[in-house]
């Protein structure tokens, strides 16, 4: 079974200067390692390695300082062997870093059954990238969410006085709400167009937040 070590290792060999430079354009901190592997390339590695199976060394990896090993072991963790408390850690951790590792981290709580409890209590928080990744958890989850439309109407009403990453993950709720709740289309269309042009800065990058509204009538029209 491979080791930490012996990952960390074959991971450094295929570092990229040019997905480097690419990722602390898009926020990765100059205090956090990179290497700059692409996501399917680490998940090449979780396949042969099985890595999923393997709790203890994807917990090593992500409480490590490099951004490519902790993305690594988020995208390998068992989401039901976590407790709550591991889980409060890494928040922690991640709340100040970039946006790569706390989707990462949504991603894993929004497999788990207690998923919402975690929104719930991040939406509150004094940290942007925290109160981003509840949103993202709502999103997630937004066929088992008994308040989605109560939801809705907070993102109407504070969305534009909400923090940067808060507000791009807000936005794609209320996209969520119009694609994926039939309820809730023509008031996620009516939110949208009430709040008008959502602007994040989105680093040294050409991202750009998509438009709620014509993002829900494109892929509505698509159904």
């Amino acid at each position: 079974m491979i080791t930490f070590d012996q990952l960390d290792a074959e991971l450094s060999a295929l570092q990229n200067p040019n997905t480097i430079k690419i990722f602390r354009n898009h926020g990765c901190p100059e205090t956090l390692e990179l290497y700059g592997l692409k996501i399917g390339d680490l998940k090449k590695i979780i396949r042969r390695e099985k890595l999923n199976t393997n709790h203890e060394l994807t917990v090593q990896l992500i409480e490590s300082s490099n951004s490519d090993l902790i993305y690594l072991g988020l995208l390998a963790v068992d989401p039901k062997k976590l407790d709550v408390a591991q889980i409060e850690k890494w928040n922690v951790a991640f709340r100040e870093t970039w946006t790569m590792l706390t989707f990462g981290l949504a991603s894993v709580v929004s497999k788990r059954d207690d998923a919402l409890t975690f929104a719930r209590k991040w939406i509150k928080s004094d940290y942007d990238l925290t109160k981003s990744m509840g949103w993202q958890i709502f999103t997630d989850c937004i066929n088992e969410l008994p308040e989605a439309e109560e939801l809705l109407e907070i993102a109407k009403e504070t969305l534009q006085s909400e923090t940067n990453r808060t507000r791009y993950s807000m936005n794609g709720y209320i996209i969520a709400c119009g694609i994926y709740k039939d309820e809730l289309y023509k008031k996620a269309l009516d939110a949208a167009k009430a709040i008008g042009k959502v602007h994040v800065d989105l680093g040294k990058t050409a991202c750009k937040v998509p438009d709620a509204h014509s993002y829900i009538e494109k892929a509505r029209n698509q159904k």
